[in-house]
């Protein structure tokens, strides 16, 4: 009798648990779809807090915003998502941090070569910058707001520096149709952020 509560007991555990992962599973697609299909003013709007920064407009030349302006106009600049699990220090030896980053791009070109499956320098140059911003944080870091603010505006300023434009060499002139902006990435945002210790 009691084996037969224990498996009646352990049927309705993990059924409760597969139907709890399901709906997160679900939730989080409709989320994602919702974010793909809003449009791109919504999905460029910065979260409460951010800096300034965060919410200006990538600069663009009059032509661009005009041509930008309606439906017919180009495509906006894609989003590259990294979801991370890095281990964080501290007195427990099993606390880990489970984040998904969303990086927003004024520079479309650098967006699509990144935001895509395939492997490139960019994209890889970028996840290594984001790993070593993570890595090391102990779980009191990883519990503070402000901490977690000051490393999303860490990976921004570090990924505009290293992706910023390069002045034309000595002899070369700089072609106004392939100006890139001075600060390539728009916003980095963290959509995800758990701890499990």
């Amino acid at each position: 009798m009691k084996l037969i509560i224990i498996i009646v007991a352990a049927l309705v555990v993990l059924g409760g648990g597969g139907a709890g992962a399901m709906l997160f599973l679900k939730k989080r697609q409709a989320a994602k779809a919702a974010a793909a299909a809003a449009p791109p003013e919504a999905a460029a709007e910065p979260e409460a807090g951010h800096d300034e920064g965060d919410s200006e407009d990538c600069e663009s030349t009059g032509e661009e915003k005009k041509e930008s302006g309606g439906h017919g106009g180009p495509e906006a600049a894609p989003v590259m998502v990294l979801t991370r699990t890095v281990n964080l220090t501290g007195p427990r030896r099993n606390a880990f941090l489970r984040c998904e980053l969303n990086i927003l791009f004024c520079d479309g070109e650098l967006g699509k070569l990144v935001a895509g499956d395939k492997a490139s320098p960019e994209k890889s140059l970028i996840q290594s910058i984001v790993l070593a911003a993570l890595s090391g944080k102990s779980v009191e870091e990883a519990t503070d707001p402000e901490s977690r603010e000051s490393l999303r505006k860490e990976i921004k300023d570090k990924l505009n520096e290293q992706f910023k434009p390069h002045p034309p060499k000595a002899g070369e002139k700089e072609d106004p149709k392939h100006k890139k902006p001075k600060r390539p990435i728009k916003s980095v945002l963290i959509v995800d952020w758990a701890i499990q210790q």
